[in-house]
């Protein structure tokens, strides 16, 4: 775990659109950038959060009040 200070802007813009629920095809098309480089934010955002799941990143996200 490495917190949330290693979380980059790019990364904070996937994961606000990730907890309003959006897909990795849907956050790529927002952003303006390939759906494999989404994916790789992503995990990049699990990892980074110390979570397993998608929902528990956003779970997260919101309670902390990162997004």
């Amino acid at each position: 775990y490495r917190g949330v200070e290693a979380i980059s802007v790019r990364e904070k813009d996937v994961l606000k659109l990730l907890a309003q629920g959006n897909t990795n095809k849907q956050i790529a098309a927002e952003l303006g950038i390939a759906q494999d480089t989404t994916k790789k934010h992503v995990q990049a955002v699990i990892s980074k959060l110390g979570v397993t799941s998608r929902t528990q990143a956003a779970v997260k996200a919101i309670r902390s009040g990162l997004v």
